[in-house]
């Protein structure tokens, strides 16, 4: 079946820690620095769970096409890879309203409780990754930039990101194609959503993911929070302080796409 051959190449993904790692060498740290600040509200003693964790999520999201909720055990598409750990972690959860899918790991569920209900721990962390997307915006040389925030505005930015690295636009996407599997090529898509509200709220991209004899069957990210599954804390780059912040992220998500595709170009 045509469907098999994107769910076996996604298989051959190495994983979180050496996307993760590669994403880094170009620069990137949001993400680190929000799994230390996670690591260390856990403690040491979580640092070894906290990790299998991340790992086993992204292993499941990328599997599944990310079709699926690792934290609720549901899944569209069921991922070859089955965590015994989050089977585990699942069978002793303990759910709280308002909170009907919380984190598996119990620390990770704490810290997301504080940030919802304790106001100046919430405000703390938010002061704490201002202050980082500053120094990234600086370093990656992310300047001020005069635009309207309209989704339709973004698409020069896009395509300046997208181009620089090695995509080709075909209107409003822009593709790479990575080599042959199976007598199948496999395209990287990224695009711009806008639909809906006509102005930005976070970086308004859009990826897929699909075999090019069958692109009806494709990993569609729509949303962020799946990128986030694959490297946890890359979703500090959906957040906005200032205007630039929605450059620095769409640079950033888009740059971890082409990540993945290099892992995937075997």
């Amino acid at each position: 079946m045509e469907e098999q051959r994107i769910l076996r190449r996604v298989e051959t993904w190495p994983g979180r820690r050496p996307t993760q790692l590669a994403f880094e060498a170009r620069g990137y740290s949001l993400h680190r620095a929000w799994q230390e600040r996670v690591a260390g509200f856990c403690g040491e003693g979580q640092s070894d769970i906290l990790n299998q964790y991340w790992d086993d999520v992204a292993l499941e999201t990328m599997q599944s096409l990310g079709r699926g909720d690792p934290d609720t055990r549901k899944f569209v598409i069921q991922p070859r890879y089955r965590s015994r750990l989050l089977d585990g972690l699942f069978l002793e959860r303990v759910v709280e309203e308002p909170f009907r899918a919380p984190p598996l790991v119990p620390c990770l569920f704490e810290r997301y409780k504080k940030i919802y209900f304790d106001a100046a721990f919430r405000e703390g962390e938010t002061a704490f990754f201002r202050s980082l997307h500053e120094r990234e915006r600086e370093r990656l040389g992310i300047k001020p930039t005069n635009w309207s925030g309209r989704k339709r505005d973004f698409v020069p930015f896009a395509d300046e990101f997208c181009t620089a690295l090695g995509f080709t636009r075909r209107r409003n996407q822009w593709l790479k194609t990575i080599a042959d599997f199976d007598d199948d090529a496999l395209i990287f898509e990224v695009g711009v959503d806008t639909g809906g509200n006509a102005f930005c709220i976070g970086p308004p991209i859009i990826f897929k993911i699909y075999c090019e004899n069958d692109p009806k069957f494709a990993f569609e990210i729509t949303n962020l929070e799946t990128l986030d599954r694959l490297v946890p804390g890359v979703i500090e780059y959906k957040r906005v302080f200032e205007s630039d912040d929605l450059l620095l992220g769409g640079k950033a998500l888009i740059e971890l796409f082409d990540v993945i595709a290099e892992s995937l170009n075997d």
